[in-house]
């Protein structure tokens, strides 16, 4: 399977500015163009602003302001097929049919679940690899 780095950015959404640099950094090692944005509302007016150039949105779930399920929402209003992944340091499964890897994450487990969402065709696809 060949990862599609060409298509897009990935949005790093993620409250924590450690964990926020950590993930930006493995990922742009990997190939990816990342954008960061510190807080859910913060994410969501860079969807906003981008939405043509964002190929994955990779939020945390626990967030001041707006959480990562409310801007999953905002996000799914704008985007009936977006690519989410959410970060999350408790384990949950099955918001919306989206992915979740778990905090704290092996640094290959993440980008070959990244690579898995991107390369999934459909939203179908993507909730069915995660049954």
């Amino acid at each position: 399977m060949t990862r599609d780095t060409e298509r897009g950015t990935i949005l790093l959404v993620d409250d924590n500015v450690e964990v926020r640099e950590f993930v930006k950094r493995l990922l742009e090692a990997a190939g990816y163009d990342v954008a960061t944005a510190a807080d859910g509302e913060e994410g969501l007016r860079f969807f906003e602003e981008h939405q043509s150039s964002i190929m994955l949105l990779l939020t945390d779930v626990l967030m001041p302001k707006m959480n990562g399920f409310q801007l999953a929402d905002r996000v799914l209003e704008m985007d009936s097929q977006p690519r989410i992944l959410f970060l999350s340091g408790d384990v949950w499964y099955g918001y919306r049919g989206l992915e979740c890897i778990a905090k704290p994450f092996h640094t290959t487990q993440l980008v070959e679940r990244v690579s898995q969402v991107l390369n999934a065709s459909t939203y179908s696809e993507r909730s069915a690899s995660s049954a």
